[in-house]
This record gives C-alpha cells, sequence and structure tokens, in this order.
C-alpha cells in the first residue's frame, strides 16, 4: 500500500512540474493573435511549384519570368513589366510578393 500511495504522489509532482512551464508561459506571454504580418497573410497548406510560382507572378501583370534558387519559403524572382526589369522577393509558400526591387530598363 505504501508503494501505492509513493507512486501517486511522485506522478502528481511530476505532473505539476510538467504542467507548470506551459502554464507559466501562457499567462506570460499570452496568445496573442493578428498582431503579426503572418497572422494577415496566412500561409497555404503545401508550397508552390514552379509552375504555380511563374503563373501567379504572370497573374500580376509580369512577363519573362526566370526564377532563382529557393531559399526559406522565399525564391527571387526576375521579370519584367511595363519597361522596366524588377528583382521580386516572392514567398512561394503564401503566394505573396514580399518586396520589389527595380533593376533596369527592359529592352
Amino acid at each position: 500500500m505504501m508503494r501505492w500511495a509513493s507512486a501517486i504522489v511522485l506522478a502528481m509532482v511530476l505532473g505539476m512540474g510538467v504542467a507548470a512551464p506551459a502554464q507559466a508561459q501562457t499567462q506570460r506571454f499570452g496568445l496573442m493573435f493578428g498582431d503579426e504580418r503572418k497572422d494577415l497573410f496566412p500561409e497555404r497548406f503545401s508550397c508552390m511549384t514552379d509552375y504555380q510560382i511563374r503563373e501567379a507572378v504572370a497573374a500580376q501583370g509580369y512577363s519573362q519570368i526566370a526564377l532563382n534558387v529557393p531559399d526559406n519559403k522565399h525564391i527571387e524572382v526576375r521579370a519584367t513589366k511595363g519597361d522596366w526589369v524588377y528583382l521580386l522577393d516572392f514567398n512561394y509558400c503564401s503566394g505573396r510578393i514580399e518586396s520589389r526591387t527595380q533593376l533596369r530598363p527592359a529592352r
């Protein structure tokens, strides 16, 4: 009987030790939604293929699209729009152009 009581007390103490950090972390930092840029533009369930990236960039009015190597959910895209060639930072999981740099006049 003494072993069972000891085992129950030990399980309760270990259970409190495991649960306490999670509760303390939740209370200290809180749960905040909608305060970060990624909360406003959620990522897709699966990231885009090269073909889908080209189609998404073309849908925004760009042509002559060239893709660079993907890195950490981003890919650099060189594309022409109007009279200029741009370097785009494209997030291929959210499907958004994060930044655009004007490179040179189009030929």
